[in-house]
């Protein structure tokens, strides 16, 4: 049996998950990474992107997977990440993701001459990066 470690996923609303994991494995601004048992104290600062939770016990190829909206990993001698939005792969609604993907892409497309630091572009970018994680997810995220 592998080393476990508490880990808690937070968002201002609720608790989204806690439980006892043996790995995470989060998308920070330097790339994925993950943390296992005994990592070396840290605060890193997510992007968008797929959160992987390895559960205790849980088997070879088992993994539970959700898209995180960006936020920040705390990792001691217990985990936790601070995000304002989060979702299962199951509770991912497909409908929806689709219209904003589009709807932003459209936006983009739109002010393709526009400035690339704007709030606005900035945002658009924002969002259909979310959508395309969000989709990821949903069809099983990209380690599959």
């Amino acid at each position: 049996m592998a080393n476990s470690f508490r880990l808690e996923v937070m968002t201002p609303s609720k608790r989204f998950y806690r439980g006892d994991v043996e790995l995470v494995i989060v998308t920070t601004v330097d790339g994925d990474e993950g943390f296992m048992a005994g990592h070396v104290w840290a605060c890193k600062l997510l992007e968008v992107g797929e959160l992987w939770i390895k559960e205790k016990d849980a088997g070879k190829d088992e993994w539970r997977v959700a898209a995180v909206a960006g936020g920040f990993i705390d990792v001691k001698d217990s985990v936790v990440i601070y995000t304002d939005a989060v979702e299962w792969s199951e509770d991912i609604d497909m409908e929806r993701v689709l219209s904003e993907k589009a709807k932003a892409e459209d936006w983009i497309a739109a002010h393709a001459e526009a400035d690339e630091d704007s709030a606005e572009m900035k945002n658009a970018k924002l969002i259909l990066a979310k959508a395309e994680t969000r989709s990821n997810v949903a069809d099983g995220g990209h380690r599959h």
